[in-house]
């Protein structure tokens, strides 16, 4: 498998990764978290606030995600910037390499979303 053909594999795994961030935020919104959302409260709505911080951790994950995609497949699609030589022998494990980058990647981003969601926990409002 070429650099080229590596770096474009790789980042349809990151890619993938991106998809999931954006729509895991909407996937877990259920019934009773609307419920939650629609009740009212004097001052403020903790469950609001909640959900909005973990929505924004989301985008803000899956904006990296994607970034990141668009600007390996720029790279990989550039003539000339990266050198055109194979990288390993069998194309089967450069794909396995490449998704095991994007999971590497992944688990960074939830590191990076559970750091982000417990940033905004502490400042988000509280019931009284």
């Amino acid at each position: 498998m070429t650099l080229p053909a590596f770096v474009n594999v790789l980042s349809l795994a990151l890619g993938f990764v991106a998809g999931l961030f954006f729509c895991v935020g909407s996937a877990k919104l259920n019934r009773s978290s609307i419920g939650e959302l629609a009740g009212t409260y004097w001052d403020a709505n903790p469950h609001l606030a909640n959900f909005l911080g973990v929505l924004k951790a989301e985008y803000l994950c899956g904006g990296i995600a994607l970034c990141a995609t668009f600007f390996l497949q720029f790279i990989a699609n550039v003539s000339g910037v990266l050198p055109d030589k194979s990288i390993v022998a069998d194309a089967w494990l450069g794909a396995v390499l490449a998704l095991a980058g994007g999971a590497v990647f992944g688990l960074g981003l939830l590191w990076l979303r559970r750091r982000i969601v417990a940033q905004l926990a502490e400042a988000a409002p509280r019931a009284e």
